[in-house]
């Protein structure tokens, strides 16, 4: 062989050999689909692009996601305006929000998808996975009715959350160490409440020698912080989400225009005549309420949330000690009321019109829908953050636990999920059946012992809040926004002293502006959808 033949030669076995040694040493992998999502901004997440959460999805699914941060809230309005500019880069969008009107969200999803913003995903559902089981396996939430709209389609995945402690919607905190500083018991009823916010406003219990102190305060933004609803239950049975419709020996009746809510008006007023109710109640929002929460100066005596983390920084348990919960208000003539709030989906997914490959994009959202999706996206890394609970460990409730969280991560910075933003279902069994290593100091043993307070004074019947998305009611948005309207300006004119509530003429020129509003019409309709459901 002449010697160019063999160099030729050897020259093609070190090809050879190099290609396949690197393949050894990891070949360049073959680049993975690129999808891009929408995700409002979380300021507890350090980072998106190396979150452990991502990742791990991205494992499982072999795509690669790229999340584009939207700094404003993706409500109705800024997704019309996104939408109508022909400006769409995103495969899908993450955790839109427009309130707790499961029927409104519903209409403006299907409007979203008959412009052709956004695609029908009933054809995904039925070859889905973990979507379909939960349908089955979870009747008792109807998750398939409710995230369906008029037209017959789902347009969007859900996220939702059906564990006790979304179903108490209010809970009255006080500063435990202002109470022991002035001698004073938990109250129960509205005669002690009221003793109790009078030292607090006049018997200097920050110590700081100034009578400095805000009694009660609340949020107007957030329906959990306005202080007053909580109060109210102690009259009559108070739920705004539902418009303040109750049920009574199974008749549907209407709160505010009960002689019992008129003696709420009264005594509420004479709380914010005597500077005990602030009213900040009815300036100040949610940040504005956490920011008062946890000035050093500890200024603030009592507040409502649905969550003591809500308002108290969960990083800051020493002050979360500090505060006690109430548990329903006993009023004058017996009444006490702890209110329900049914569970709902919000609208976490939807897929864009422009989505090149919907297939698996609806694959990455029903994976987000498993029992180890939420496992990692509400605690973390399996044995660094939480590890199976052992035998011996037992949960808010007393029953044996599912989960032992040894690192917690909810409402503080860390890198390890996305906050619940997307798809998710929070399995009851995991939720709910949760301990801590470090159980003194966690916020979710507060709130679960305020749930356990409440669960004996809920009422035996009320008005779900899914009602209200079955077909006897979906033409009743706008009457009920209008009603809602109408009262929440109406507690704050009889609060403040801008009606009277003992002017007898005062109270019923308030009550027949219901009557033209329709509220008969959709006390009707509400009877007749809860004749037809039993519920």
């Amino acid at each position: 062989m002449s010697r160019t033949k063999r160099f030729g030669s050897a020259a093609l076995c070190l090809v050879l050999f190099v290609s396949i040694a690197s393949c050894f040493t990891g070949c360049t992998p073959e680049p993975r689909e690129e999808i891009v999502i929408t995700i409002p901004y979380n300021e507890y997440i350090r980072n998106l692009d190396t979150n452990y959460y991502k990742q791990w999805l991205e494992q499982q699914t072999g795509l690669s996601i790229k999340f584009n941060i939207a700094r404003e809230p993706l409500t109705a309005d800024y997704l019309r305006s996104m939408f109508a500019s022909g400006y769409v880069k995103s495969d899908a969008f993450f955790s839109m929000f427009d309130g707790e009107d499961l029927a409104a969200n519903n209409m403006i999803f299907q409007e979203f998808g008959e412009k052709g913003y956004i695609l029908p995903l009933s054809e995904y559902a039925e070859r889905s996975t973990y979507l379909s089981a939960i349908f089955d396996d979870y009747t008792d939430y109807d998750l398939r009715s409710a995230i369906t709209s008029p037209d017959g389609n789902m347009y969007y995945m859900p996220g939702f959350d059906p564990s006790v402690s979304e179903r108490f919607f209010q809970v009255l905190w006080l500063n435990e160490n202002w109470l022991k500083r002035l001698s004073l018991t938990i109250p129960q009823t509205t005669d002690e409440l009221r003793d109790v916010l009078y030292a607090f406003k006049h018997g200097d219990p920050n110590g700081n020698g100034e009578l400095d102190e805000i009694p009660l305060a609340g949020s107007f933004d957030v329906l959990s912080e306005q202080s007053y609803n909580f109060i109210i239950n102690a009259f009559v049975y108070n739920n705004p989400i539902n418009s303040r419709l109750f049920v009574n020996d199974g008749t549907v009746r209407f709160a505010p225009v009960t002689d019992e809510w008129r003696e709420a008006m009264k005594y509420l007023h004479s709380l914010y005549e005597d500077g005990l109710l602030s009213p900040l109640q009815f300036a100040m929002g949610n940040h504005g309420l956490a920011a008062l929460a946890n000035d050093p100066a500890r200024l603030l005596g009592g507040f409502t949330s649905q969550s003591v983390a809500d308002v108290i920084f969960a990083g800051n348990p020493e002050l979360i000690r500090s505060y006690v919960s109430v548990a329903p208000l006993i009023g004058p003539d017996g009444t006490r009321n702890a209110t329900v709030r049914t569970p709902l989906p919000r609208p976490a997914g939807v897929i864009s019109s422009n989505c090149k490959n919907p297939e698996a994009v609806f694959k990455l959202f029903d994976l987000m829908l498993s029992e180890e999706a939420f496992l990692i996206g509400r605690y973390g890394e399996e044995g660094e953050d939480w590890v199976r609970a052992g035998v011996a460990d037992t949960d808010f409730y007393g029953n044996r636990a599912s989960v032992r969280v040894v690192n917690q991560l909810r409402n503080i910075v860390q890198n390890k999920h996305i906050g619940e933003l997307g798809p998710f279902f929070a399995y009851p069994q995991y939720a709910d059946g949760v301990t801590f290593v470090h159980s003194e100091v966690g916020w979710e043993y507060v709130n679960a012992r305020a749930y356990r307070a409440s669960e004996p004074f809920k009422p035996d019947e009320y008005i779900r809040t899914t009602l209200f998305t079955g077909a006897h009611l979906t033409d009743f948005g706008d009457i009920r926004a209008a009603i809602d309207d109408y009262t929440n300006a109406n507690i704050k004119a009889f609060i403040t002293g801008e009606k009277d509530p003992f002017d007898d003429g005062v109270w019923e020129v308030y009550v027949r502006g219901y009557a033209n509003m329709g509220i008969d019409r959709l006390i009707g309709a509400v009877q007749g959808a809860y004749d037809d459901t039993g519920k």
